[in-house]
């Protein structure tokens, strides 16, 4: 692709774009772009690794953890596969075959096709409705779907925008919910859907700018007991209860003090006392309980449990009983107290381990009867359930995978500036940590998402070939706490890139590889982080990965109403670059604008969906054309661009083509063999 160059200025900071002309989904740039596509998709599915991979990837499909089912009333609602189908059902156990309310086929089939995600769902109080959010063919802009959990009747929809994380408030007479929206301003506004019959109409409540500054992505109203009050938590990656709205009035006021900085977010004890995890001053977060009436003083705040050794990273009342989990040495621990502070139990978990639901769901959601998933490196995840009356945690089935003759250890490395960074090194005990090995690091560094210990479903071809997989927990992340999450955004993005160099140079230091047998993979924000790899450590990588990255952060959106919500995702956590100061900062680091001519590049595969509201295909088209202009090298540049897809796939076919042909990629370029599929 010939360069076009401009000049642009952004943020007060003026640069050159050589392929600004790529942009725009233009009949050239698409055209282009497809046929680097075919380009990639028969370079993988050509290489020998490419079929075993793919194969023992679909046999892991089934490793999960993701989702938790959550007991409501008489019931017990939650996802199970049925074939090559995903149902919602309700049990009367965790894991009873219970009725099917709805299924990813009956959704397809009522809509003319296409391919359906299933995302969050939300029961209703006593369990007499259960509210869905569902995609189709990777379109973020979806609907939550409302049925009657007796008779599996479709009731309404309305709609949903899937990456805000909002969830339902439901009411607790189970005559409707609240909901999230913005209006055509950009401005957050609850909404009331009624759903039982008869239920009345309620007027939005508005929340301008003063309140909800628009930059936050989506809101989750939380309702007393008594359904007078809500308080209104930011989703999806910080939660903080901006607002109280009294829901007599619909009056909304502030809930936190003025000036305020962390988070903020639990669960109702009754009509006038929110408990929350606090993390304002206190880096490794406590939990209190705030007087609704009195939110805005924190001297009539109570303190129930101290700052300890572990970073809290949330906190729910279920049943009368307030759990906690924080991290210990980037593992999970489930505390469990009274209502008033006093210490019950500790929940006996296998470390170092995690909860890949409570990841996922980042907050204890309305259930009866506290039930988890849990994982480790070499254990795909079980369902937990805790019994209030005689404190037994029980288990439910039986982990699906292990990863058999495998260890994992924890390391740390040393970033630019003293920080230690934690890592862990998952291994086939026969493979000798201190010989040079095929080595494959994955990181994301954002967010204030937490890498933790989990069964490595899409790495565990790699390992079970002899690979040596690295898992390294990166400022930007929650593991050490809020400050570990500020040490690597906004002005301080650059450690994040810092901290991945750090554990790369450790595995050289140790023996543990080399650069011609080392690849990064990253996704998403972690995707971002292997693009600033091809860039500013072309030395350490054989090839990089990135999976849905985004690489020109001066313009990593364009200016629609469509993707507001994920531009106040980005600025979070990259600062927003028409801002002169980030701006600044922002094209010191971006990808794009970093590459430079002559340089040899790792061999890089990148990964991108069609219909991506996030990170976009057009990054990977100028990105791919300016490492193809400036590489002095003659490792291949590929870019695959998924069709009909959004940020990732999920159809479990489609999941084990997807992550198939970059892994077989990154394998071929540093020497190993599939195994292949188990019998």
């Amino acid at each position: 692709m010939q360069a076009k160059p401009v000049q642009k200025t952004i943020g007060g900071v003026t640069f050159e774009d050589r392929f600004a002309h790529l942009q725009e989904d233009t009949p050239e740039a698409l055209g282009w772009q497809w046929d680097r596509d075919r380009i990639a998709r028969e370079a993988a599915e050509a290489s020998p690794n490419y079929a075993p991979v793919r194969d023992r990837l679909l046999q892991l499909a089934d490793a999960g953890g993701y989702f938790v089912p959550r007991r409501r009333g008489a019931f017990w609602f939650g996802y199970a596969e049925e074939g090559d189908d995903q149902v919602l059902r309700a049990s009367a156990e965790p894991d009873g075959p219970g009725r099917t309310i709805v299924s990813k086929r009956a959704i397809s089939e009522a809509n003319g096709g296409g391919n359906v995600m299933l995302a969050f769902m939300e029961p209703s109080p006593a369990g007499r409705f259960v509210a869905v959010v569902w995609g189709i063919d990777g379109d973020m802009m979806g609907k939550w779907s409302v049925y009657e959990t007796a008779t599996g009747q479709h009731l309404l929809d309305t709609a949903a925008i899937l990456y805000s994380g909002a969830r339902p408030g439901w009411l607790p007479d189970e005559s409707g919910f609240w909901i999230d929206g913005r209006n055509a301003e950009g401005v957050h506004e609850l909404r009331f859907v009624p759903v039982a019959e008869g239920a009345a109409e309620r007027a939005p409540v508005h929340l301008p700018d003063d309140l909800v500054a628009a930059k936050h992505s989506g809101l989750t109203l939380q309702i007393s007991p008594d359904g007078r009050r809500g308080v209104a938590v930011t989703e999806p990656h910080e939660h903080v209860a901006l607002v109280h709205v009294d829901l007599e009035t619909l009056e909304a006021t502030p809930f936190l003090p003025d000036g305020f900085e962390g988070e903020c977010d639990g669960s109702w004890i009754d009509g006038e006392t929110y408990v929350a995890r606090v993390n304002n001053g206190v880096p490794r977060g406590r939990v209190v309980a705030i007087p609704a009436a009195g939110s805005r003083d924190m001297a009539n705040w109570r303190e129930l449990v101290p700052e300890s050794e572990g970073f809290i990273g949330w906190a729910g009342v279920v049943g009368g009983r307030l759990y906690v989990g924080d991290l210990v040495d980037v593992s999970l621990r489930v505390r469990v107290f009274d209502l008033d502070g006093q210490l019950v139990q500790t929940l006996a978990l296998e470390n170092p381990g995690s909860s890949q639901s409570m990841l996922t769901e980042r907050a204890v959601r309305p259930t009866d009867i506290f039930a988890l998933t849990h994982t480790t490196f070499t254990r795909s995840s079980v369902l937990f359930v805790h019994d209030l009356e005689t404190c037994e945690l029980r288990q439910i089935g039986e982990a699906k995978h292990q990863l058999d003759n495998a260890i994992a250890e924890r390391r740390f490395a040393t970033s630019r500036d003293g920080t230690r960074i934690p890592y862990f090194v998952v291994r086939r005990k026969e493979v000798d940590p201190g010989s040079p090995q095929p080595t494959l690091v994955y990181a994301y560094g954002g967010f204030n998402l937490s890498q933790l210990p989990s069964f490595p479903a899409t790495h565990v071809p790699f390992i079970e070939a002899g690979g040596v997989f690295v898992q390294a927990s990166l400022r930007g992340g929650a593991e050490y706490g809020k400050a570990w999450h500020d040490g690597g955004r906004l002005f301080n993005k650059q450690n994040t890139f810092d901290d991945l160099q750090a554990v790369a140079e450790a595995l050289i230091a140790d023996g543990v590889s080399i650069p011609d047998k080392m690849v990064f993979m990253g996704g998403s924000n972690g995707g971002l982080l292997a693009g600033v790899a091809i860039v500013q450590q072309p030395h350490l990588w054989r090839a990089v990965v990135p999976t849905v990255p985004i690489f020109d952060m001066m313009e990593p959106l364009p200016d629609t109403p469509a993707v507001a919500g994920v531009r106040a995702i980005f600025f979070e956590d990259y600062g927003d670059p028409k801002v002169p100061e980030h701006g600044a900062s922002i094209l010191r680091w971006s990808p794009y604008h970093n590459v430079r001519d002559g340089v040899e590049y790792p061999a890089v595969y990148q990964v991108f969906g069609e219909k991506d509201l996030g990170c976009m295909p057009f990054h990977g088209r100028k990105f791919t054309a300016r490492l193809d202009e400036a590489n002095a090298g003659d490792r291949p540049i590929h870019l695959r661009v998924w069709r009909d897809t959004g940020h990732g796939a999920h159809d479990p076919a489609d999941a084990a083509r997807w992550n198939g042909e970059w892994l077989a990629f990154a394998m071929d370029q540093i020497g190993l063999k599939a195994a292949g599929p188990h019998a």
